[in-house]
């Protein structure tokens, strides 16, 4: 059994994010990074493949253009 001390733990710096941090929600979205109050969340619970999906999202209906 892994002691809890032990397991791999999340380096929020290694993980990718569209995140500018600008947070706040408007009409259901960040309108910083453009996700959703539910996809921001579960970000750190996602897998790379479901983040990747959202980035590539997020890339084509940018919030601040």
């Amino acid at each position: 059994m892994m002691r809890r001390g032990q397991r791999n733990r999340i380096r929020w710096e290694d993980l990718k994010s569209p995140c500018v941090k600008i947070c706040k929600l408007e009409n259901g979205a960040c309108i910083g990074c453009g996700r959703t109050q539910d996809e921001i969340r579960e970000w750190v619970i996602m897998s790379d493949s479901q983040r990747e999906v959202i980035m590539e999202r997020l890339k084509t209906n940018s919030p601040n253009e």
